[in-house]
Order: structure tokens, then sequence, then C-alpha cells
């Protein structure tokens, strides 16, 4: 019981140093000058949070969804702003479209060994998905995400390099640690000393302050709970090869996807679902890899057991209803995009 509880929970501390960098980051405008950079270089606010969500997101570290809400809310305005709750899904938006096309990825690394694919031969079966996906963000980014939701807070008008060097260059060098394999709370850990001895904050009150607590818990709940659920993994893996559906009618394709789309939706896990997409090719033939593929992972998007959700609505105060709406028409666009290409 106690494993199932304390299991993976090192993640929060990697969370929390997270929180006091960009804690000391907005107070002290230690990016400020990067922002004097973009603002000049691109007019748009909302086109610098693209590019920034942009390069959050394909960031091939554990957990990106926790540094990228770091460098949005930099960007962000103030907690119980109007427009703040806009970051929340461009957060999640941003570091979840990795799963369709990174070949660093276990979503595509797996598929490609299991079914004996290249990784070009992947993408052509995976590009509608990728498609609607990148429409989807892009357009809530320039639709939803108005330009006074976006703060570019004032420093100085003028650039200086000297201040890139000591604010941005060490976030990078944590992000470049957590690339390499360093382990990520050591990085980010590192990095949040550093901002402390940069801006002499050693007032434990004020560091503390910095810290969202109820991101902290919630994120503790969910990954009890998920190692609790992924203790059952073999369980349900077991059930769907045994399980047998007729799926040469209409009503055996839906309850094998609706079965499908539970268990990935209750697992939460981005190798579990690539996994059970895998085995059910296995089981009723490798032409509705796609479909599987679709239906898994918008199982695994709307779980309870998914962690990044729960960042989004506490760490920007993102409502619920706005995750579930977004989600879902991003689930029923992927799996639109792979029924066309599965049966048309």
């Amino acid at each position: 019981m106690i494993d199932y509880i304390i299991a993976n929970q090192i993640y929060l501390l990697y969370i929390a140093f997270i929180m006091l960098s960009v804690g000391m980051i907005k107070e002290h405008n230690l990016f400020a000058d990067v922002y004097v950079y973009l603002t000049k270089a691109f007019k748009s606010k909302r086109l610098i949070v693209a590019l920034m969500s942009a390069f959050s997101g394909i960031l091939p570290i554990p957990g990106r969804v926790t540094t990228s809400a770091g460098l949005l809310d930099t960007m962000a305005p103030d907690k119980g702003s109007k427009g703040r709750e806009k970051y929340g899904i461009v957060d999640y938006l941003s570091t979840h479209h990795y799963y369709l096309w990174s070949p660093l990825e276990k979503t595509v690394i797996v598929p490609m060994g299991a079914l004996g694919l290249t990784y070009g031969a992947l993408m052509g079966m995976l590009a509608p998905m990728l498609v609607v996906s990148l429409a989807l963000i892009v357009g809530y980014i320039f639709l939803m995400v108005k330009e006074e939701d976006v703060v570019i807070r004032e420093f100085d008008s003028e650039l200086k390099i000297s201040r890139i060097t000591r604010g941005l260059v060490p976030f990078l060098a944590a992000i470049g640690g957590v690339i390499y394999g360093a382990k990520p709370e050591w990085c980010f850990g590192a990095l949040t000393l550093y901002y402390m001895l940069l801006t002499m904050t050693w007032d434990y009150k004020k560091l503390l302050s910095y810290i969202n607590w109820n991101v902290i818990v919630s994120v503790f709940i969910i990954i009890a709970l998920s190692n609790f659920a992924r203790g059952y993994t073999d369980e349900i893996k077991g059930a769907l090869e045994t399980t047998i559906f007729d799926t040469q009618s209409i009503v055996g394709w839906i309850s094998l996807s609706l079965v499908s789309f539970g268990a990935s939706f209750i697992l939460g896990s981005s190798g579990r679902f690539v996994a059970l997409a895998v085995l059910l090719s296995a089981v009723y033939g490798a032409e509705y890899f796609v479909w599987f593929f679709a239906v898994e992972f918008a199982g695994y998007l709307m779980s309870p057991m998914h962690k990044c959700a729960a960042i989004g609505m506490t760490y920007f105060g993102t409502p619920f209803r706005r995750y579930a709406s977004v989600l879902g028409l991003w689930g029923v666009s992927v799996m639109t995009a792979a029924g066309w290409f599965t049966f048309v």
C-alpha cells in the first residue's frame, strides 16, 4: 500500500523547484531582455506565446508540461486575472502533440519496432492525426488567446546580452541537463539555488509563497491513484487479449473501441496507451493500428489519472469544463481523422 502512495513522488520536488525558479524570474524580471528582443522581432504577442509553447512542447524531457508551465507563466497574467486560465490549455496542447511524431518518444518507437515500420512509414500513417492536432493548437492560440491576455513585463528598452546570460542561459542549461539524462530535481534544484544567489532571495516565507500548494497536493493524489491503476495493467491487457469482439459489425467495433478507450482512460499513461494500441493491432490486424492509436490517445488525453490537466487546473486556474471541451474536441478530431484513414 505505502509503495503505491510514495512511488514516483520525487516528481513533486521537480515541480516545486520549477515554481521557485519561475517565482524569482517573474519578481526580478530575469527574462525581460529576452522578451524585449522577441517583441522587437515579432509584433504579435500571441506569436511569441506560440513560439515559446512550441519550444517547450518539443523538449525531450520528462515532465515537460511542468517546464512549459513555468515558461508560459512568465508571460501569463497574474493569479486571478482575466485570461490566465487559457494558459492551462496552451500548456497542455503544446506538450502533447509530441506523442504523435517525436522519434525519441516511446509512442513512436514502440509501434516502429512492433509493426516493423520505418519512421517515415509511421509518420505517413499518423499524419492525419498530427495535422488536425497542430491545427487545433495554432487555432486555439490565435483565436482564443487575445493580445491583451499576454503580459510582457516592462524592464528596460535597452537590450543587454549580459542579463540574458545571467537570466536565461542557466534556465536553458538546466533543461539541457535533463535532456542529457540528469535527474530533473537535481538540475532544477541547482537552478533554484543559482537564482537565490543571483537575486539574494533568502527569506523562506518569500520562497514558500512562490509554491502553489494546490498543485502539489493535486499531483500527489493523482500520482498515487495512477500507481494503483498501473498495478493492474496486466489484468487489463489480459482481459483485452481474451475478449474477442465481433468486428464484422458496427456494434462490435463500437464496443471494442469503448473498452479500449476505457482502459487507456483508467491507466492515464502514454507508455501503456501505445502498448494497448499495439496489442489490439496484433489481435485484430495491423491495418487497424491507426484507429486503435487514436482511440487510446483520446482516452489518455482525458484520463483523470493524467497529472498534466491537474497541473493546469491548479497552476493557471483553468476550469475543468474548459479542459473537457478542448480535449474532447481534440479526441474527437484525432478519432475522426483516424477513422477516415482506416475505414474510408
